[in-house]
This record gives C-alpha cells, structure tokens and sequence, in this order.
C-alpha cells in the first residue's frame, strides 16, 4: 500500500460522499452543491496525481493497475448516477458510461488471462477529461441557477450539452478502443 495506491483508494472513498453530497444538495442547495463540486475536484488531482507519483517514485505496482481504472469509473459512474436519480441525465447516457467502462475492463481482463496487455488509448484519456468535464460543467451550471447568472442558452440546454458531449465521446472511445485492438481481440476469440 504505497503512496499512489493510499491516493488512488482515497479517490475511492470519494465517490459516494460525492453521491451523498449532491443527492442532499438536491440540485438546489448551494452549501451541498459548493460541497460535491470540491469532491469532484479532488477526485480528478487525485486521478491525475496516483498516476505522477506512481511513475516519479517508481511506486507503480499490479493493484495500482488494477485500482486507479476501478476508482475511475466508480468516480465518474457516481457522479453520472447521481445526475439521473435528479433528472440530469437520461438512463441510456448512463448505460453507455457503464457499458463502455465494463466492456473495456472484461476485454483487458480476458487479454491478461492470455498474457496479452491491452494498453490504454489516448481516446479514453480524452473521454476521462470530457466526462470530467460534464461533471463539473453539470454542478457549476447548477450553482450559477441557484445564483440566477444567466447563460447564453437555457440552464437545462446546458446540463443536456454536457451530458451529450459525453456520450458522442464516451462511443468514440470504446470504438477507436475495439477498432485499434481488433486483431489481438481477434486472436483472443478464436
């Protein structure tokens, strides 16, 4: 249990004190609002900071691997759940979150027992930035209604802006992930 992977389950314990933060904020209270977005901006310097103190201390270890894509997508699964369970988003964008995220990790887990490493696609590094990006575009589009600073376009417009810049990226991801590996998938089936 080295630094990195101490931060990596710290990100962990975040996701459902963003969960229970926002779902208490019900969308309108800014005390819980002002409370999930600063969850959410330690859950993304944690993510990016496992990964730099991993590598500049040679800290980098098998759980680590194992550990920094799970607390990423159960960070990220957390705030898109919590999002639908107040109306933010639609189920289908959250089954392709969860469908992209479970197809990706099945993959890589069936790659290993084969001794084949799937390595990670600069697609997926830019769907993580997106999707943080929703999210705090999400709670800040929230904090600025409650504050009634107006936006170009309608509150709503936005919030669904955010959620579906997401998905079109989410899909991209895990197809550039499926076409890129198609032949070692390939080799893996057969």
């Amino acid at each position: 249990m080295n630094l990195a992977t101490k931060i990596t389950v710290f990100r962990i314990f975040l996701a459902p004190l963003f969960v229970f933060c926002f779902i208490q904020s019900n969308g309108t209270k800014p005390i819980y609002l002002w409370a999930t977005l600063i969850i959410a901006i330690f859950s993304e310097i944690s993510d990016a900071l496992d990964g730099i103190v991993a590598r500049k201390y040679n800290l980098e270890s098998d759980i680590g691997k194992v550990l920094d894509p799970l607390a990423d997508s159960l960070a990220r699964m957390s705030a898109f759940l919590s999002f639908l369970v107040l109306g933010y988003a639609n189920i289908w964008m959250i089954l392709i979150f969860f469908y992209r995220d479970s197809m990706v990790a099945t993959l890589r887990i069936i790659a290993a027992s084969k001794k084949i490493i799937l390595g990670a696609r600069t697609s997926g590094k830019i769907k993580a930035v997106v999707q943080a990006i929703s999210i705090f575009g999400i709670l800040i589009t929230l904090l600025l209604k409650h504050y009634n600073i107006e936006l170009p376009i309608s509150y709503n417009q936005s919030i669904d802006s955010f959620m579906i810049v997401a998905v079109a990226i989410t899909i991209y991801s895990l197809w550039d992930y499926l076409y890129f590996n198609k032949e070692v998938l390939k080799s893996i089936f057969e």
